[in-house]
């Protein structure tokens, strides 16, 4: 599988536009303790969501999980 596959895959079950598919694959390797905390603010999308398309993503890669995703 490819990370495109698995970023599309992430996307559709987290319910993300397509257009956010550069957000996904920018933390696709990054530590989510880097970057995944909510501020509140209601963004759209929230950090939370996109960490569930990211999670779903590496998921599917067979990548393991992070150490904060546990």
């Amino acid at each position: 599988m490819t990370e495109e596959e698995a970023v599309t895959i992430g996307l559709e079950y987290a319910r993300l536009r397509e257009s956010q598919r550069g957000l996904v694959l920018a933390y696709l390797h990054r530590d989510p303790i880097e970057w995944r905390s909510c501020c509140g603010s209601s963004c759209d999308p929230c950090v939370l969501r996109i960490g569930n398309a990211v999670t779903k993503a590496r998921d599917a890669l067979g990548l393991a999980r992070w150490p904060s995703d546990l």
